[in-house]
């Protein structure tokens, strides 16, 4: 049994219960933002040593709360008048602030198993896909051409779009090795789709989904873009050694 919830600076959604009766959903209390946290670091710890990286890879330092919450603020940053470069990556608590629109903000989508068979047994988090705005795209040179079109091939009408309301950028995703190829991430990411299209629809959004990844240290991702239509393989200027930029139009 899978259930896919939707996190946002505000609330969390379930967006998909195949028991549910009448439109009436829980939100069980183990399914938190504290706890998906928890979820992500030992996943990503996992995978870089896999990768042979280990403990040298500070994953407690991209998989916090205080960063998630800033990233799902699109990280707002202090209004001050004489702002040095060194306070440029202070941010406000994201709870005294007004609510906000989800295309300027984050959200997170994230799947869920239970046992069918055992009432008492706990949903664990088994995929989540993070995705949060961004006011540009990062500058590319060419490097994978045979994987698809560069970003500034795009139509104008598109890149006036991107220059006005920016992208939807995935910024971490992951599943559990025990349950990969299962179709959670493509849920993941057809919600992800589903969502930007109505924010695109309202004039909220470019429609422009965005993704790094590095092709040498995770192929697989690179097949699963692919897979799922996204074009590009340009390398990153001033990103990690081996990074690309992937991206769709929905």
């Amino acid at each position: 049994m899978v259930h896919m919830y939707r996190f946002t600076h505000r609330m969390i959604e379930v967006i998909q219960d195949d028991n549910a009766q009448d439109n009436k959903t829980v939100v069980p209390a183990e399914v938190t933002l504290a706890n998906l946290t928890m979820f992500s670091t030992v996943l990503f710890m996992t995978e870089f040593h896999k990768m042979g990286m280990g403990d040298s890879v500070d994953i407690s330092k991209t998989c916090n709360m205080s960063e998630w919450h800033r990233r799902l603020y699109a990280g707002t940053r202090k209004q001050a008048s004489n702002t040095s470069r060194e306070d440029e990556d202070e941010y406000i608590d994201i709870l005294t602030l007004l609510p906000k629109p989800i295309p300027e903000a984050g959200v997170i989508y994230a799947t869920t198993s239970k046992s069918p068979n055992d009432a008492s047994d706990k949903e664990k988090f088994t995929s989540f896909l993070f995705a949060h705005h961004k006011q540009s795209i990062a500058q590319t040179i060419p490097s994978l051409p045979s994987q698809g079109a560069s970003i500034d091939k795009l139509s104008p009408e598109t890149q006036a779009l991107i220059s006005k309301l920016g992208v939807t950028h995935i910024w971490l995703c992951g599943s559990d090795p025990e349950q990969r190829r299962h179709g959670l991430m493509v849920q993941c990411l057809n919600q992800l789709e589903k969502d930007v299209y109505t924010w695109k629809s309202s004039g909220q959004a470019s429609g422009i989904i965005t993704v790094h990844t590095i092709p040498q240290a995770f192929p697989g991702m690179v097949h699963f873009l692919t897979k799922n239509e996204f074009q590009g393989g340009d390398k990153v200027v001033g990103g990690d050694a081996g990074k690309v930029l992937f991206w769709k139009e929905v």
